[in-house]
């Protein structure tokens, strides 16, 4: 283990995760805040898993080949452009430019970023450094969205976009030049079909591409819907916001436990935290108060922990062992975001028609379901 490397790539992802979740609270309502309603807000944020599905397989491909180091530092960029449009827009070809240039750069950065931490492990402690390095990105990921709500309720809405590109700025100063960095670029880091399909050659990675598409298709409930739920209909402020997306990523910490556990059989932890993540989601449906929410957000999160960094595990040490591993991290991500365009599309007919709370209860109904499939699939003895 390279611990060097490992706290840098750990602490770069820390704080980039803090600062592209700081706009989480007020995305949503802000951009609905511009005239558009449910259905085209659902629309509009569909633009995002679709750049991801097709740029995810390239970018992951792109930093085996020509280093993590220029990947990242080019996503960081692109991010801190996407903010500034968010921030100044005024209809919704530039929410479409914005949430393009937001999904390449944050995919960039977080796949290049995990790779870089995978690269300084071993197979025996690759679980638990892993759940380690995954817990404490999750520091930034729940006080991201906490600080973005207060910002924006003590200053003005708008204030997370500039306060996260300040800090986006500042991650530039701490990336170390890297000697011998690749600079060559062949047709074969764009061959995006090709990259699917030596995914879906492997068994257990079939089952992961089940289980990534129907987690993936709650995005829309989470970014979307439930910041407006909190806000329009129960009457909250954005901070309340922040506090329920705290409240769902408090389990991540424990990541560093389930992939201790993960490193023996990580199979079983991946399927019972979707089987977990999805009867919690499921049971939002009868949720008729914040404090009701929070609590099944809380439980729901620890499913979500649990099958987070052991589907890491379960890729990473299929990649390692074929020495692909951006590769796999780059084509899960595209055919997971599969699930997430496609939720997004129907996501705010569903809202308009049969109401928010209904769209949490597809959503774990079909996570359940998922989860029942790829069972004989992920499955190894």
């Amino acid at each position: 283990m390279h611990v060097n490397e490992y706290v840098k790539a750990t602490g770069l992802n820390t704080v980039f995760v803090f600062a592209i979740m700081m706009i989480t609270p007020i995305l949503a309502p802000y951009i609905k805040s511009l005239g558009f309603d449910n259905i085209q807000l659902s629309l509009l944020f569909s633009v995002m898993p679709l750049a991801i599905i097709f740029s995810a397989p390239i970018i992951g491909k792109l930093s085996d080949d020509i280093g993590r180091r220029k990947v990242i530092l080019a996503g960081i960029a692109v991010e801190i452009i996407a903010f500034m449009i968010y921030a100044y827009a005024v209809n919704g070809v530039m929410i479409v430019v914005a949430r393009i240039l937001d999904a390449v750069a944050a995919t960039t950065v977080m796949m290049a970023v995990l790779a870089k931490v995978e690269d300084t492990l071993n197979n025996k402690t690759r679980g638990t450094y892993a759940g380690v390095s995954l817990s404490v990105e999750y520091i930034g990921r729940i006080l991201g969205p906490v600080a973005g709500g207060l910002l924006a309720d003590y200053i003005f809405i708008r204030a997370p976009f500039f306060a996260a590109s300040l800090i986006l700025m500042m991650l530039f100063l701490f990336i170390p030049k890297q000697k011998n960095d690749k600079i060559k670029i062949t047709k074969k880091e764009f061959d995006l079909v090709g990259e699917i399909k030596q995914f879906l050659s492997y068994r257990q990675l079939k089952g992961m591409a089940i289980l990534g598409m129907v987690m993936h298709a709650t995005f829309p409930a989470f970014t979307i819907f439930l910041p407006i739920l909190i806000v329009e209909k129960l009457n909250l402020s954005y901070a309340y916001v922040g506090y329920a997306f705290l409240v769902f990523g408090s389990t991540h910490i424990l990541q560093f436990v389930f992939g201790k556990l993960a490193n023996k059989k990580s199979y079983r932890v991946v399927l019972a935290g979707t089987f977990i993540s999805g009867l919690f989601m499921a049971l939002v449906y009868g949720a008729n108060s914040y404090f009701m929410i929070l609590l099944l957000l809380f439980f729901g999160g620890l499913g979500n922990s649990m099958w987070n960094v052991s589907a890491w595990t379960l890729m990473s040490d299929i990649g390692e062992k074929h020495k692909i591993e951006g590769s796999v991290i780059g084509a899960y991500i595209s055919i997971a975001k599969i699930g997430a365009f496609l939720s997004f599309l129907v996501s705010g007919f569903v809202v308009q028609y049969f109401g928010i709370n209904t769209l949490f209860l597809f959503n774990g109904v079909l996570i359940v379901f998922g989860t029942i499939v790829a069972y004989p699939l992920v499955k190894y003895d």
